[in-house]
């Protein structure tokens, strides 16, 4: 036991959020606590999305983090681990990202859906999580660690509402029927050099898993997806650094092209 108490807690969610609101890096809170629990940890991560709604902000679904089966293997982790969305974070469709409000921001591929109607209890399968999806868009995210040096614990990351940043998503929107999530291909170029690709199966075998996955560890703390609700469903490539006057193009099958630039 890490023996953290509530008032601890607070404190570590308000550390977070004051990096993450002066773009400077903060050290990892396990070097304070380094017996802090995942359940601690997303104790910290409630408390930090009560925080940023009593600023004004507004939830408007979750992300998905630790989708690899290779990056559970390495961490000793059988799940994946989930973040908010906040209303702060979609950036418009000709918007870049200024990088002087990040502190060390990389890019991520993802497939992103967007909820019609919501979903709760331990039983969901990959029927009733299709079902439920209003459409799947292409996405960008963009992560952005407030620990030093990019370097926490899985429990930090928690606690850090796992590097959740911005978010851009794409303008053709799809069934989830209508076109196959398992093969759909992903290329990612940064500063016209084309930096890898993948598929949607890197995520779980299907996206559609990490929906699936989402419903159950929220019902776990009493809580479900909500219809309308966006959820990113994790990496399909890697995470690569961004630097100011990077242009990024993201090429996904069927869901066409994304693109970001850094100022």
């Amino acid at each position: 036991m890490s023996g953290i108490s509530q008032e601890q807690m607070y404190e570590c969610a308000k550390r977070t959020m004051a990096a993450e609101d002066a773009h400077q890096a903060i050290p990892q809170l396990i070097h304070t606590f380094p017996h802090l629990t995942f359940d601690e940890a997303y104790a910290i991560q409630d408390i930090r999305t009560k925080l940023r709604i009593e600023q004004g902000f507004r939830a408007i679904g979750y992300k998905m983090g630790l989708t690899s089966k290779a990056k559970q293997q390495m961490l000793g982790r059988t799940e994946p681990t989930f973040g908010r969305l906040f209303d702060y974070m979609p950036l418009g469709e000709n918007e870049p990202l200024e990088f002087k409000k990040h502190i060390q921001p990389k890019v991520e591929t993802e497939i992103a859906f967007v909820m019609k109607e919501s979903l709760h209890g331990p039983d969901i399968d990959m029927d009733a999580a299709l079902k439920a999806t209003d459409y799947i868009v292409a996405s960008l995210e963009i992560i952005d660690s407030r620990y030093i040096d990019f370097k926490f614990s899985s429990q930090d990351g928690i606690a850090d509402n796992i590097s959740a940043s911005r978010i851009k998503l794409g303008n053709i929107r799809l069934s989830p029927y209508e076109t196959n999530l398992a093969e759909l291909g992903i290329k990612i170029n940064i500063n016209d050099i084309d930096t890898a690709n993948g598929k949607g199966s890197a995520v779980l075998d299907h996206p559609a898993n990490a929906i699936i996955m989402l419903v159950k560890m929220l019902h776990r703390e009493g809580k479900f997806l909500e219809a309308g609700q966006i959820v990113m469903t994790g990496a399909v490539t890697a995470a690569y650094k961004l630097s100011v006057g990077d242009k990024v193009t993201a090429t996904f099958d069927a869901l066409g092209k994304l693109p970001l630039a850094v100022v």
